[in-house]
Parts: C-alpha cells; structure tokens; sequence
C-alpha cells in the first residue's frame, strides 16, 4: 500500500526524497573519500617500516605564521653523517632533497617539465621501502662524490625510452647527462600526481648544481634490537646541540613518526568528514521536513479513507503504523537513490586516479539507516494526528 501510494504521487514523491538523497549520497561520498585516502595514507606509510623515522625543517601540519618556521636553520648533510655517527641507537641515515619542474631528454624523446628530481643515498631503498625493479641500486662509492648515474621511474621510462631496456643508456637533466642504472618498482597515482614521474640520483650529484635550502629531509632507521623512542631521543638531543638551543628552547626542526604521519592525516580527514556530514545533516533535516509536511498533506487527503478504515473495525495503532511504514517507505526510497548516485560517484572518480576512494559496505548500510530514522522520526507526528483522527468526524469530511 506504501508503494502503492508513492507510485500514485510520483512527482511529488521525488521531490519530497530530494533532501534524503542529497543528504546520503553525501555521506556515502564522503565516507569513501576519507576511507580511501586513510588507505592510501597507511599504505604508502608502510613502505616506512615500524624502526623509522624523519626529520624535517617544517611540521607536516603547519600552524601559525610560516615566518616563524622559516627562521629555523636548514637541516645539511653533515647533520646526518652525525646522526649516523654519534647515536649509537640508529643503524642507517639517509638524508634526501628532491626538486620539481625538470625536464629529461633521451635522443628525440623528452617528457614536460614535471619530473621530479629526487637525490638520495644508497640507503634510501632499505629506509623507505622502495624497491629497484631492474637495474640496481645505487653503491655506497656514488654515495662519496658526484656520479653521472640515475635510477628512474616507471613513467620516464615510457617517454623517454619507450623501445627496448632503458638500463645502461643514457638520458640528460638540464646539463647533466646520466647512464641509467636501475628503474623503480610503479607506485602508481596519489590525488591524480603520478609518483613514477621521478628521476633519482646520488646526493652528491644533485647537490653539486642544486642548493638543498630547506628541502631536505633526513630519513632515520633505528637498529633492530633498540627502541624507536631511545633512538628517536638521541637524535633529538644531537640536533639540539648542532642547533645550539637552550634547554627551554623549543625544538627547531620536526621529528615524524609513521603513527604521527598517520594520526594527522587521521585528524585531517576526520574534521573534513565531521564538516561533510554536518551539511549532509542539514540536508537529511529539510528532507525529514518535507516527508512531515508531505505525510501531513497525505493525512489531509486521506481523512474520509481513514474515517471508513476505523469504521471498519481499524485501532489507532493500525492507522499509526501505516502511515509511519509510508513515510520510512518514502525516506527508505530515497536513500536508496542516495545510496546508489554516492556510489556511482565514487566508481566514477576511482576511474580518474584524482582521489583515493574506497566503497564499504557498512557506509552504505550506515547510510540507509540513518534515511529510515529520518522517516521514523518526522513521520511519527502525522501518524499520530491521522491515528486520534475522530471516525465520525472523518467519515463527514468532504
């Protein structure tokens, strides 16, 4: 009979849904949204491994005013070399610098000027987590002065040398003409930027041309058999020594741990969502007011019907509950739709690589939850006025 009823009012029954649908398809959206960049955020910080950390000139998160961060001294390379050599809790260093915008060249082929040009140590692969697919890697005598080598990504390697291995031949950054001795494993896209778009070469020759100023980042792995945290405090009170702070000064650089990393991206997505959801509740709201007020309108038109129902024999509560199952009926259909446009939406941005999503199925039930709740709680009122309608009084309305 519910049905019956929405199918008799169509129009109106879409119009009345619309603030249920705008109000799910929002949660949905945004549930997958955060679901899947948390995803992508723990995934990619996997690569890190539980023994290691970073250290950087500025927070991942930066509040305040940036003159204030900017004052800080820039980290260098000798603060790894005395990392490595003074803590004795740390078992590898690898400090890196990476600038952007820079076009290679192979022959005729040549990619935009979008490649990102990283300068790493040959302990970057063990640190970080990132793998030579072929090739090699690079070798602790690259490590000790500049040589032309370079290991590239994925991407490169399709423009520059789309035909035949790229390993051993040679391509040109700028001014600098590098032999190709090893690819990296595809990483693919993270919010639509490729991370294959890469070149990496030995530190000291990237910082034979290039001043690091404060993009450099010093990765820091910690021996097996010691506590992240000792060696986490080691680091810390050699870098306040080589910054020269006093002991009320605060720290002037910014010690990063893969749960931080990961707690603040968690922070991050959770106020956008907590904001996402707040406008989806407005929406579900006016959706709730329009089944009220459409439910009202349907007890008003239905009065001489309800009048004969409780002629009939009909108690109130029979009355009650078949205006409360049309209106859960009306918001449940409307969720549906809701259900089925957020999805779609994010199937529909999966295909781009723009954002991470992640469809769950709790999300959507969450969803089609709170649509039902909604017709509950603002089809109760018309319910109940339809339910204390007086029989005789029904059956003389005109």
């Amino acid at each position: 009979m519910a049905l019956g009823s929405v199918r008799a009012n169509a129009m109106r029954s879409v119009l009345t849904c619309l603030g249920i649908v705008i109000g799910v398809a929002t949660v949905i959206g945004m549930l997958g949204i955060v679901a899947g960049i948390n995803g992508m955020v723990t995934q990619e910080l996997g690569r890190l491994g539980a023994s290691s950390f970073f250290i950087q000139k500025f927070p991942v998160m930066r509040m305040g005013s940036m003159r204030d961060y900017r004052k800080r001294p820039d980290l260098t390379v000798e603060d790894a070399k005395a990392i490595l050599a003074s803590c004795p809790s740390v078992e590898m260093v690898s400090p890196e610098v990476s600038f952007r915008a820079q076009q290679v060249r192979s022959g005729n082929n040549k990619t935009d000027p979008d490649v990102v040009l990283v300068g790493v140590t040959s302990s970057y692969s063990s640190i970080a987590g990132v793998d030579v697919e072929h090739g090699r890697n690079f070798t602790p005598l690259e490590d000790a002065g500049p040589r032309n080598v370079a290991i590239v990504g994925q991407d490169v390697v399709d423009r520059v040398f789309p035909y035949g291995n790229p390993i051993g031949r040679f391509l040109r950054v700028g001014s600098y003409r590098l032999q190709v001795v090893g690819v990296l494993e595809k990483r693919g896209a993270i919010f639509g930027e490729s991370q294959d778009n890469v070149v990496a070469m030995p530190l000291p020759t990237v910082l034979r041309r290039f001043d690091p100023g404060d993009n450099l980042v010093i990765t820091v792995k910690a021996k097996p058999d010691v506590p992240l945290s000792k060696a986490m405090s080691e680091v810390r009170s050699l870098m306040r020594v080589r910054h020269k702070l006093k002991l009320t000064d605060k720290d002037t650089f910014e010690i990063e741990t893969k749960e931080s990393l990961v707690s603040t991206w968690t922070n991050l997505t959770g106020a956008v969502f907590a904001a996402a959801v707040g406008i989806a509740g407005i929406s579900l709201l006016v959706g709730g007011v329009g089944i009220m007020n459409i439910m009202l309108v349907s007890v008003k038109e239905r009065t001489r019907e309800i009048g004969v129902r409780k002629a009939l024999g009909a108690r109130p509560r029979d009355i009650s509950r078949q205006f409360l199952i049309e209106a859960c009926v009306l918001s449940f259909l409307g969720g549906l739709v809701g259900v089925g446009l957020g999805v779609g939406g994010l199937q529909a941005a999966a295909l781009t690589d723009v954002l991470p999503v992640a469809v769950e199925l709790p999300s959507v039930g969450l969803a089609l939850g709170f649509s039902v709740l909604v017709g509950v709680c603002f089809g109760y009122f018309p319910a109940r006025r339809a339910a204390k309608l007086n029989p005789i009084e029904a059956l003389r309305y005109e």
